[in-house]
């Protein structure tokens, strides 16, 4: 960390500006299941603080959607990504490749690194979560 250089949080009319582009994936550290996939122009740590702390749906999808999301750990693995890639196109390529393990077109190299990158922590989790 540079403690010369201060980090700029843009704050206009009200309303924290995005500061950037991000995929993240929620994965359940006993069981290795992807629970939850998105994309945010915010932060990957405020982000996954709204998801778990909203009660609107539509911030707190992770507490709205994720069945015993109170009782469980998870490992968010957050991937940035370019801001001139659509974050909506590359969240559906990426949930695409993860469900159905086929290849995600034009996206592919922005998405294979992500998903080695997954599957490499799941295989982690996994073996974390069987050893005595």
């Amino acid at each position: 960390m540079n403690h010369d250089t201060p980090r700029v949080v843009t704050v206009r009319d009200g309303r924290v500006q995005p500061s950037g582009s991000w995929l993240y994936v929620w994965i359940d550290v006993v069981t290795a299941e992807i629970a939850y996939v998105g994309g945010t122009g915010f932060d990957p740590e405020l982000r996954a603080h709204l998801h778990l702390a909203s009660e609107d749906p539509l911030l707190g999808r992770v507490r709205a959607e994720v069945s015993g999301y109170d009782a469980r750990d998870f490992d968010v693995l957050a991937f940035e990504i370019p801001d001139v890639v659509d974050r909506v196109a590359a969240k559906q390529a990426l949930v695409t490749r993860l469900a159905e393990d086929g290849a995600p077109g034009e996206l592919s190299e922005l998405i294979e690194p992500i998903v080695r990158a997954i599957d490499g922590h799941r295989r982690s989790a996994s073996r974390r979560a069987a050893a005595p």
